[in-house]
């Protein structure tokens, strides 16, 4: 028996991930302990002393530790590709540039990776030798996150994110228990990129907003115009999928209005979106056709690397991944016959595949399927009641809770869920959700006014059973990670109107009775209540804030939104009418 530690950090999403042979035990996202959103520039520890934890072991009983980066290659090859990049682009900006070249070089520096880690855990009592941390490619990780937990004896695999060293896009072969790259794409081109710059230019957070860009595109018209300019931004080849992304439009030249395009972009597409500014017919125009833009390409790139390997199983990772419009599309292209989305996609799922990745190398060879998304920390019914004692709010142990809350939900109350292991990735699936009815033509501004506190045009998602799938979808795969977005029936939109988006589309997720047996019962009795087996959920958190994780961070949010009642394990807390 042999464990394989796998890390991240210091970008968004730093995470880590513990697998025993070829099965996960343990995988978290460390902003589900420091409370800091995407816990941008810290390091793994409370994620990696979980891990630790849940297997019930110490640093020594793990065999190899990996961190996501390739960082020893990174420091003795990145100041030549550097001096290449700006040979090939002169920019006046080159000195400014410069610095931020010498920050990311002295970010990841593996003495600094080494010697942080060893010195943050040492404060908690870990004692690591810095030499038994060692280094892998970004993408590689990417791919091992999604191939070898699919399922999948062979597959296409796509890896699409900002950047991974000096790397956007692989094309990669999975067959057995190898990967075997096939393509790759270098920077400055850069899908992830690309859509990072929209994203700050309509007023959002670059690499934390893209939702909102995929969430408002449907509510835009496709225009040939702007598909001109973004020619500009992004020339590609229809056929091949081949892309480049112009600097000089991102990052080369005076950036007077953002940090992610320059003056020259503001000449193409106009004055940015600011924030706090409302949302105008150019911005929606803009979002639909940056996403159209997005899909065509990712469209291309699938057909290629069906082409060659042959496998019309597919496998994605990265970031761009976690757009699940894109996904919906490329799960229904002829060339795909089956398809897997890590729901850990962004580099929250790098160390995951840095786990896995070593346990590849180490001659593992037989990886159990993914199964699920619930590995994060539990919480016994003790631990809870003294949670709930020290807040001093009333409540009351149910004897059948999914009664219950079934007959809260069907009276329209809006509940927190917080049952078993903590989900990993962006999305709630049951075990720390926001759950209301669907059949409410008010639900979704309830919802966005008195507990999201977010946009009133974006999207919710429905979960459902996995048997009642093809009642409310005509097409697609089911998906268990809400990552892929299909079409509504019409006949059924009009009566589950809280999860459907504008273009009559939805992202579901589908319970199965033996992953999720308590999520499935709940649905099945709103069903039986209701004619309608299916539940809006959205995650247990508000806007600006990660999921919660704990008990008190249940009951702090419960205490501090518009939730009517709040269910943890099986006690029910509800607040005066």
């Amino acid at each position: 028996m042999a464990y394989f530690l796998g890390l991240f950090g210091y970008g968004p999403n730093p995470s880590a991930a513990l697998v025993r042979d070829g099965a996960l035990v343990a995988f978290a996202e460390e902003e589900r302990f420091n409370r800091i959103k995407t816990a941008p520039n810290s390091l793994p520890l409370g994620a990696l002393l979980y891990c630790l934890k849940q297997a019930g072991i110490g640093i020594d009983d793990v065999e190899a530790i990996g961190f996501g980066w390739d960082c020893e290659r990174y420091v003795e090859t990145m100041p030549r590709f550097y001096e290449e990049f700006r040979a090939k682009y002169p920019s006046a900006d080159n000195g400014y540039n410069a610095l931020q070249e010498d920050y990311l070089l002295n970010l990841y520096h593996p003495t600094r990776i080494r010697t942080d880690l060893v010195q943050a855990l040492a404060l908690r009592g870990v004692h690591l030798a810095p030499e038994r941390i060692g280094f892998l490619p970004h993408h590689l990780c990417h791919a091992a996150s999604t191939y070898y937990c699919s399922g999948f004896a062979e597959a296409s695999v796509l890896t699409l994110d900002g950047s991974g060293e000096e790397f956007s896009t692989f094309l990669w072969h999975g067959r057995g228990d190898r990967l075997k790259e096939l393509r790759s794409v270098r920077l400055p081109h850069s899908l992830g990129g690309f859509y990072a710059t929209f994203t700050e230019f309509l007023g959002f957070k670059a690499y934390q907003d893209e939702g909102k860009l995929m969430g408002l595109a449907p509510y835009g018209r496709h225009s040939e115009a702007l598909q001109k300019k973004l020619d500009e931004v992004l020339p590609w080849d229809h056929a091949a999928g081949e892309f480049q992304t112009n600097p000089y439009m991102r990052y080369l030249g005076p950036r007077t209005h953002g940090r992610r395009f320059t003056d020259a972009f503001v000449q193409l597409f106009g004055r940015p979106r600011l924030a706090h500014q409302p949302i105008e017919d150019r911005h929606r125009d803009l979002a639909f056709n940056v996403q159209w833009r997005l899909e065509q390409i990712g469209a291309a790139l699938v057909r290629t690397v069906v082409g060659l390997t042959g496998s019309r199983n597919l496998c994605l990772a990265g970031g761009v991944a976690m757009n699940c419009c894109m996904n919906g599309k490329l799960s229904s292209l002829p060339e795909v016959e089956r398809i897997f989305v890590q729901p850990a996609s962004a580099d929250n799922g790098i160390a995951l595949g840095a786990a896995y990745a070593l346990a590849q190398r180490a001659g593992v060879s037989a990886f159990e399927p993914f199964g699920h998304a619930y590995w994060g920390p539990e919480f016994s019914d003790a631990q809870v009641e003294a949670a709930i004692r020290e807040s001093k709010l009333p409540y009351e142990r149910c004897r059948d809770t999914i009664a219950e809350a079934a007959r809260l939900l069907a009276e329209g109350k809006i509940l927190g869920w917080f049952q078993g292991r903590m989900e990993i990735g962006a999305r709630a699936l049951g075990n720390r959700s926001i759950l209301a009815s669907p059949l409410f033509a008010d639900m979704k501004d309830r919802l966005n006014l008195e507990v999201k506190h977010r946009e009133d045009w974006r999207p919710f998602c429905p979960s459902l059973p996995i048997e009642d799938y093809r009642r409310y979808f005509g097409e697609g795969i089911d998906s268990d990670y809400m990552i892929l977005a299909y079409p509504v029936r019409a006949a059924e939109q009009a009566r589950v109107p809280g999860v459907v988006h504008v273009d009559g589309t939805a992202r579901p997720q589908t319970v199965r009775r033996e992953v999720n047996p308590r999520f499935h019962a709940l649905l099945n009795e709103f069903g039986r209540l209701t004619g309608h087996p299916i539940l809006i959920n959205t995650s247990f958190n508000v806007q600006g804030e990660p999921i919660v994780c704990t008990p008190p961070d249940a009951l702090r949010c419960f205490g501090g939104t518009g939730l009517d009642a709040l269910v943890l394990n099986d006690f029910i807390l509800r607040k005066p009418r």
